[in-house]
């Protein structure tokens, strides 16, 4: 099996079963161990599976003489923290973020908090198709819950805020996703002061991302309606991605919340604060209005990994996908809801502006993402596919195009992005080329 753009991920009854991650945990924990690495910290989300996913994965680990530190249920950014807080250690995430429950997912981080480089994966790849072979009963390596997880993270998702920002007298709608942020995140929030609404916060192993605002933008509107309050604040199944509306249902993506947080460094005159890092999929009007503030827009390829990795390499400080992915390096190395959540909110507080007016700053191009399935992905990679991909920019000024396979599952994902306008023909045109 290979690694995807976000690890593993698949049915785990044909996929991720448990047979793969015994394997997977042994192979990894005797690879790791290599390199220094004496321990692990297994998190996951609410899906029903994670507990014999989990079990799976930590006989792996410690049947190849590595420890494990039990997390329990707890969002990606948290084991991401954690992995960077104990010294020797090793991160690992059992979640299939915004898939629904059928399917599950393993991901890596390193002693850094960061995602795995693209040669230790090739290197785990190649190991899988071994035998386990536990190491002496002497060396075998012992398992710990830490009880402690959650509360340790969100004390330091408040302290990212430096005792400078109060919650009080802010009503906080929460679309938890029923998710691994479905506690943390409305704690979070109480204990800053802030009145919370919970929304999907009531996980019961099978409804994890089911009519989740984060993946129905409708339910913005539809929550502005039944209830009152200040923000909405949903986040997906995992808690890496946010997604931001006002009072009225207004729906602020990752390119929004680039450009407040941008601005937000770049007044505060930080270091690293420049230039941000986008994707391909961030519109050129965000670029556009960056260079209006003297800020300049790297482009990374499409994954958070990508994103973190040039930000590393440029010494820069946020970088964001528009889907909602938001990684701030002076605070975290992984996207983070919680806590672009409240650098956003402080953001507008210090720079006295609202949603509505960092929305407006940016004169988006028109533009359309459109995921479809393709059982034969290999098409996109044919040489008079890409021909015709060629021609068609070549045939259109000011438009840019990026057809991308999903690295989890049998789809294509094209953007469309055009000055002119004409977006829906040419994607058309592009899906006619493929199917």
């Amino acid at each position: 099996m290979k690694f995807g753009t976000d690890g593993f991920r698949g049915p785990t009854d044909k996929k991720i079963t448990p047979e793969f991650c015994l394997n997977l945990g042994f192979h990894t924990g005797r690879i790791i161990a290599s390199k220094g690495y004496d321990s692990v910290i297994i998190g996951k989300d609410t899906r029903v599976s994670g507990y014999m996913l989990e079990s799976a994965l930590q006989a792996g680990f410690i049947s190849a003489g590595i420890d494990v530190k039990l997390a329990g249920p707890i969002p990606t950014p948290a084991v991401s923290f954690l992995t960077a807080t104990y010294p020797g250690q090793f991160g690992v995430v059992i979640s299939a973020s915004h898939n629904t429950y059928e399917d599950n997912g393993i991901k890596f981080f390193n002693r850094y908090g960061r995602k795995i480089s693209d040669d230790l994966e090739r290197v785990i790849e190649n190991e899988l198709a071994g035998k386990v072979k536990p190491v002496t009963a002497e060396k075998l390596g012992k398992a710990f819950r830490i009880d402690s997880a959650g509360g340790r993270y969100i004390e330091y998702c408040k302290s990212t805020l430096r005792g400078k920002y109060s919650l009080k007298n802010t009503t906080i709608l929460v679309d938890g996703a029923n998710g691994a942020n479905y506690k943390i995140t409305p704690t979070l929030l109480e204990e800053l002061g802030a009145k919370v609404i919970r929304v999907n916060c009531d996980p019961d192993g099978f409804n994890i991302n089911d009519e989740s605002a984060v993946l129905d933008k409708t339910k913005f509107k539809e929550y502005a309606k039944q209830y009152s309050y200040d923000f909405c604040a949903a986040v997906d199944g995992d808690g890496d991605r946010l997604v931001l509306s006002n009072s009225k249902g207004e729906v602020f993506s990752g390119d929004d919340l680039l450009y407040l947080l941008a601005i937000f460094n770049h007044h505060k005159k930080l270091e690293g604060s420049k230039a941000v890092v986008g994707t391909q999929m961030t519109n050129q009007g965000v670029s556009d209005a960056l260079q209006v503030k003297g800020i300049d827009l790297l482009r990374a390829d499409v994954g958070d990994k990508y994103i973190s990795r040039l930000l590393v390499e440029e010494n820069l400080l946020v970088g964001a996908e528009s889907s909602g992915h938001i990684i701030q390096r002076n605070f975290s190395e992984s996207g983070d809801a919680n806590i672009a959540l409240l650098q956003s909110l402080l953001a507008l507080e210090v720079l006295q502006t609202e949603l509505e007016k960092i929305k407006g700053d940016i004169e988006y191009y028109p533009y359309i993402l459109e995921s479809f399935r393709l059982d034969d992905l290999g098409r996109v990679d044919e040489t008079n596919f890409k021909e015709f991909l060629q021609k068609t920019k070549k045939e259109n000024a000011n438009t840019r195009i990026s057809v991308r396979k999903s690295g989890t599952e049998p789809l294509v994902r094209v953007m469309v992005e055009s000055k002119n306008g004409n977006v829906k023909n040419i994607l058309n045109n592009i899906k006619e080329h493929l199917i």
